[in-house]
């Protein structure tokens, strides 16, 4: 199962939705068309242009709108880029409505690869960009260079170096039940999504059967 699939999987019939840090908003449509949504919302720190609404936000900060306002919450790949993750899911919490639910993909600080790369004394494979321009502290880590893309043409800002592509904080599969849990949310499931050193079919059963150690998750919560 991809992430993609595995997010669409928990959606459910939704009013009104909102994406924290929707990046291009492919996602974002996808997700709120299938929860039939009424009222489509996205909130980023990049210029991004889009065919719904889009509110320009810092996510370490408290959110630009009402409490219980939404009955979703998408967190898609957000989380890990956050210095202030306590905040993020108490304001996520707060502009949902009772009853209402979130679903959160990100990166798993306790996958097979971490785990073997901290064996060895590298950095964590999610936790090796963001610091220079290309990848540091792990040998076998994809040697991306950003610098091309992290620009904002207007500011002349890099966005690199402010931190919007570093992983800053990424969460281990318990650490994130524990602290979603702590702020007032029932974790209703979590879908583990790759499992390394395999593929396909064997991928997907052993991030079934072992999520603390799957390559990424997904997890819906909801407001209690």
């Amino acid at each position: 199962m991809h992430d993609r699939e595995a997010v669409l999987s928990l959606i459910e019939k939704s009013d009104s939705f909102v994406d924290l840090g929707c990046g291009d908003g492919k996602m974002t449509k996808a997700a709120a068309r299938k929860a039939n949504a009424k009222s489509i919302l996205g909130l980023d720190s990049l210029p991004i242009k889009s065919s719904f609404k889009i509110i320009k936000g810092n996510l370490n900060r408290k959110f630009p709108f009402k409490s219980n306002s939404f009955d979703a919450v998408l967190s898609h790949y957000s989380l890990e880029h956050l210095y202030n993750s306590g905040l993020f899911i108490s304001e996520t919490r707060r502009i949902l409505k009772k009853g209402g639910y979130t679903i959160v993909a990100t990166d798993n600080l306790s996958n097979w690869p971490t785990i073997i790369a901290l064996v060895f004394g590298f950095q964590p494979f999610s936790l090796a960009d963001g610091i220079c321009k290309k990848s540091i502290g792990n040998p076998l880590a994809l040697r991306a260079n950003f610098g091309e893309i992290v620009r904002d043409k207007k500011t002349d800002q890099d966005w690199r170096l402010s931190g919007e592509w570093s992983h800053n904080k990424v969460l281990s599969y318990q650490a994130l039940i524990d602290s979603y849990q702590e702020y007032g949310f029932k974790i209703e499931k979590v879908i583990g999504v790759g499992y390394f050193p395999f593929g396909g079919i064997l991928s997907k059963l052993f991030a079934n059967i072992d999520k603390r150690h799957a390559h990424l998750l997904v997890m819906k919560a909801r407001k209690i």
